[in-house]
């Protein structure tokens, strides 16, 4: 049996490989193509010059740092191995494309440059994205229906049912002073179950944040956490316009609230400063936010107390409007919960 020797199935795979693979010069001139990478770089597009030049394809070289700048590009290293470019393709496109780059001829200082569209695997890493963000949101949902039922059951259930059982037995008395003392226990257990119920009203929908804006919801609900938890809430707010966007006021409402829970929580604090800020200039309007406490801290990196569904919720709130959100926390020193919404 001949085998075919190394030359030939090196051609064969440069000339039928369905990977684009560039041999460059130093300059960065392509030297040889193959004929998918013809084929997807068209030489009809452009003049003859032009189309000779890589650097007339790609339009930028990205690594896990964000964008890298062409003074740093890939024509001027020996070697980069998986990293991510996007090229101009014959319909005029931009398409990303995982890149390889190696100096193959030292001597004449000749590289090879592979491309292998990244569109698809883009595609199935946003799927499997939005599967996983689906679970944590239902997962989320599922824990707050939980402690809103529990709420419900533990508190107004148990409250109405003592209510009950002092009505029942309010028939059977016959003195007018018993059945006066029983009858102010009654309403005060109903007045009890009434800021029960006003209180979970509060924190699925506060009415102010709908009726009267942010500033006046968080207000309410910062004298709210203040009788529950014991922790006042040091309040800074310079922002001119008073009304925003329903969704950016929820958004920025939810995470303030989450940010303060956590520090409820976990924090061991009684003070809690919140502060949120207009930034604006003539490209633009942005609301800068910061929630911050001096307690316990912890590494940010590591599992974190609890669901951890609080911090994956507010990132996810944030991006849901354009915006951000960061946590710089540590042993010992705080946490702080800072970032800015587009409005």
């Amino acid at each position: 049996m001949n085998e075919p020797n190394l030359t030939s199935l090196l051609e064969a795979m440069f000339h039928h490989s369905k990977e684009m693979i560039i041999f460059v010069n130093k300059s960065g001139e392509i030297v040889h193509m193959n004929a998918h990478a013809a084929s997807t770089l068209d030489e009809t597009d452009y003049d003859r010059s032009q189309f000779q030049h890589i650097c007339n394809h790609c339009q930028g070289m990205y690594m896990s740092g964000g964008r890298v700048a062409c003074s740093n590009c890939y024509l001027y290293q020996d070697e980069i191995v998986s990293f991510q470019v996007y090229m101009r393709t014959r319909e005029g496109e931009v398409v990303p494309f995982i890149a390889n780059f190696q100096r193959v001829d030292p001597e004449n200082e000749i590289s090879v440059f592979t491309l292998n569209p990244l569109a698809e695997q883009l595609k199935t890493q946003e799927i499997e994205h939005q599967k996983r963000l689906t679970q944590r949101i239902i997962q989320a949902q599922e824990g707050e229906r939980k402690r809103i039922s529990r709420d419900l059951h533990d508190g107004v259930t148990q409250e109405l049912l003592n209510v009950l059982l002092e009505m029942r037995l309010l028939k059977y008395v016959d003195d007018r002073e018993a059945l006066n003392d029983k009858m102010v226990k009654s309403e005060e257990s109903l007045s009890h179950l009434l800021d029960y119920v006003r209180n979970i009203s509060v924190e699925l929908r506060p009415a102010s944040l709908d009726d009267l804006g942010i500033e006046a919801a968080l207000k309410t609900h910062f004298k709210w956490i203040e009788r529950q938890y014991g922790i006042s809430v040091d309040f800074s707010f310079t922002v001119e316009q008073k009304r925003f966007n329903p969704e950016v006021e929820t958004v920025l409402y939810r995470i303030i609230q989450e940010a303060i829970f956590n520090a409820a929580k976990y924090a061991e604090v009684d003070c809690v400063d919140v502060s949120l800020e207009e930034m604006k200039n003539e490209e633009t309007h942005h609301i800068k936010f910061t929630i911050e406490d001096a307690g316990l801290g912890f590494h940010v990196g590591d599992t974190p107390v609890g669901t951890g569904l609080g911090l994956f919720g507010m990132s996810e709130r944030a991006s849901s409007v354009g915006g951000t959100v960061s946590v710089d926390s540590a042993p010992g020193r705080g946490t702080k919960v800072f970032g800015s919404i587009p409005v």
